[in-house]
C-alpha cells in the first residue's frame, strides 16, 4: 500500500511540474499576457485591444522566442528574441552567403527593450524553415507547422468596410 502511495505521489508530483514548466513558457523572459494557441506544437497568442494579435514559440532550449504579427498592410513580420541582455541601440553584424550566390548579405540583431532580436518580414503567410545565425546566435524555427488563421482573421476583420 506504501508503494501504491509512493507511486501516485511522484506521478502527481511530476505532472504538477510539468504542467509548471509549461505555464513558465507563457511568461518567457518576463512577458505577460500569452495565451496557449497550440499547445501540443507550443504555440502561442497574445490578444492587445486594438491591436492585431501575434504568435510565438519558446525555443527548446529556452535561448529564444520566435514571434510572427501581422501588419496593417498585410504582411507579416517575423522576430527572434534572444534571451541575451544587451544595450538599447547596441547590434550585432555578421556578412553571410545570401541563398548559396557569392555576394555576401549583412545580417543584424539589434538591441529591443534589453534584447537582442532579428526581424525579417514576408507578403503572405510564411511557410518555410526560417532559420539564421548572427556571430554566436543562431535560430530554427519550423513556420510551416503553425497556425496563421488568428492572424489572419484579425487582419481581415481589422480592414473590412459595412457597406
Amino acid at each position: 500500500m506504501l508503494l501504491i502511495v509512493a507511486i501516485a505521489s511522484w506521478n502527481t508530483f511530476k505532472t504538477l511540474m510539468d504542467i509548471s514548466e509549461r505555464n513558465s513558457e507563457l511568461t518567457f523572459m518576463g512577458s505577460s499576457g500569452w495565451r496557449w494557441h497550440d499547445e501540443s506544437q507550443r504555440i502561442q497568442i497574445k490578444r492587445v485591444k486594438n491591436q492585431l494579435p501575434a504568435l510565438r514559440k519558446v525555443s527548446e532550449n529556452g535561448d529564444y522566442a520566435s514571434l510572427v504579427t501581422i501588419t496593417q498592410s498585410g504582411s507579416y513580420r517575423g522576430f527572434v528574441f534572444f534571451d541575451t541582455d544587451c544595450e538599447d541601440g547596441a547590434i550585432v553584424t555578421e556578412r553571410v552567403p545570401y541563398d548559396g550566390i557569392e555576394q555576401a548579405k549583412l545580417e543584424v540583431l539589434h538591441c529591443l527593450h534589453g534584447k537582442l532580436v532579428y526581424i525579417e518580414t514576408w507578403p503572405s503567410a510564411p511557410k518555410i524553415n526560417w532559420q539564421g545565425r548572427i556571430g554566436d546566435f543562431q535560430f530554427q524555427e519550423a513556420l510551416s507547422n503553425w497556425d496563421f488563421t488568428p492572424l489572419q482573421k484579425a487582419y481581415l476583420k481589422s480592414v473590412a468596410e459595412l457597406i
